[in-house]
């Protein structure tokens, strides 16, 4: 009986932790990951193209760009608007109680007040049509106005454009030099390390100095600490890349692509007057002038025309009967014409102030385009300089390398010691660095003058 007994808790013991399994597996099923950044795909391999393709479509200042050309086109239908008849319904319903005896039997006015002498409720429904036939021209530089403000919107995105290439092409830049820097770093550190135990044995040796076998613990901290500060500025240029491209890089194992090849002649002139900083001050420009011409055709007469048909209803002792009362009253046609004689010289200054703001711009814009060919200018020298700094490179790297393996076999020959040949090495390494610094440099600043140049209709 007490086995039986044994037996039927172990089997319930056992049924309610499989219940409880399930159960567990069952919410573990249902609840849903939260999204962390190690959870995100790594990107490890990039490319220049792809990363500039990939900045355009997550870039936050193009998308807001968008949105300003979206709501600048609003004006040019707030703007459409008065070249249509307005359409107006109105109703007003009140009570009036006239205090005097004496009343009149007919509507008193006194300057700009009606005095009802009726004490009555009364109501009226009105429909207004008006229409500005004719105002010199007012509407149509409004409307010109509301056009060149949708055309700057665009060229101030493809403004932006310009500086997202230019700060990311900036940062893949530095990206692909602190690369390099360090897979030289390294090949530096293993050197030095082999320099660190010859040092060593010849310092055990009574060939060397503790001064000679100091320095090569120093100079091997110094790699390391040169080591560790290029992957921290790698790291800093990689999440200004997330930054710009919305990707996920794999810090550790990330390869980077050097830039592609370019038919693109970054000395070639281009047409100033196609470029983004020549259309965007053009467009302000244009704006400004109809901004000018909409203000002097704001003392000239405006004509329109207008039409309304009322429906009157009043009582002098019930609201609901007054009500009840409303029929058609009256229906009026008629035109007017309206002219400011004078407003207390306030056009007349705004005219000037439109003035002076237009000539204001004409000299913004001589800077904005002088400051865009000198800055041409300076990187166009900047890429002559480097290329001669390339060909010095090359030179200097093709004598360096007949060093290094002239030591190298030296060494093996027990003519020259170990520690030359790697110095040897260790030099040819800092070369290599000055190299693809130039090399990307100038690569880089072509992007940059290509996308300055680029022209639009």
């Amino acid at each position: 009986m007490k086995q039986l007994i044994y037996i039927l808790i172990i089997t319930v013991f056992f049924i309610s932790q499989i219940s409880n399994t399930v159960h567990a597996i069952k919410e573990t099923k249902n609840k849903t990951p939260e999204k962390t950044e190690q959870s995100l795909p790594l990107t490890a391999k990039i490319n220049y193209n792809d990363v500039i393709k990939k900045a355009e479509a997550h870039s936050y200042d193009l998308k807001a760009a968008d949105f300003s050309i979206l709501i600048s086109k609003q004006g040019i239908t707030d703007a459409r608007s008065e070249y249509y008849p307005k359409l107006n319904l109105g109703a007003t319903t009140e009570y009036n109680k006239n205090y005097r005896d004496n009343a009149s039997s007919t509507v008193m006015s006194v300057g700009d007040s009606f005095i009802n002498p009726y004490t009555r409720y009364q109501t009226v429904l009105g429909v207004n049509l008006s229409y500005n036939i004719f105002d010199f021209g007012l509407r149509r530089n409004v409307l010109k106005m509301a056009k060149e403000d949708v055309e700057i919107k665009k060229m101030e995105e493809k403004q932006q454009l310009q500086e997202l290439v230019l700060n990311v092409t900036d940062t893949y830049a530095k990206i692909l030099m602190l690369f390099a820097q360090e897979n030289a770093y390294e090949q530096m550190e293993v050197l030095q390390e082999k320099n660190l135990e010859y040092y060593k044995r010849l310092y055990d040796a009574k060939v060397v100095s503790s001064t000679e076998l100091n320095l090569a613990k120093v100079n091997l901290e110094q790699t390391k600490k040169q080591i560790s500060e290029i992957k921290s500025l790698k790291e800093e240029a990689l999440n200004w890349l997330s930054f710009y491209t919305g990707e996920n890089y794999d810090k550790e194992n990330l390869e980077a692509a050097d830039f592609e090849e370019t038919e693109f002649n970054p000395y070639e002139d281009k047409d100033i007057e196609k470029s983004v900083v020549w259309k965007l001050h053009e467009k302000i420009i244009n704006k400004k002038g109809y901004e000018l011409k909409a203000a002097k055709r704001v003392n000239y007469p405006k004509i329109s025309a207008y039409s309304r048909y009322n429906l009157y209803g009043s009582d002098y002792s019930s609201y609901n009967d007054n009500l009840g009362n409303i029929k058609p009253s009256n229906l009026s046609i008629g035109g007017a014409i309206n002219m400011p004689l004078f407003d207390g010289f306030k056009n007349s200054a705004n005219i000037k102030t439109k003035k002076f703001e237009l000539e204001q711009l004409l000299v913004e814009r001589d800077k904005a385009v002088a400051e865009y060919v000198t800055k041409l200018a300076v990187m166009r020298s900047n890429l002559t300089y480097l290329n001669k700094q390339i060909d010095n490179n090359f030179l200097i790297e093709q004598e360096l390398i007949k060093k290094a393996d002239s030591l190298e076999k030296l060494a093996k020959n027990r003519v020259a010691s170990p520690i030359e040949s790697n110095n040897a090495k260790i030099e040819l390494l800092k070369q290599n660095i000055e190299a693809v610094k130039n090399e990307t440099a100038k690569e880089a600043i072509i992007r940059v003058i290509e996308a300055l140049s680029r022209e639009y209709k």
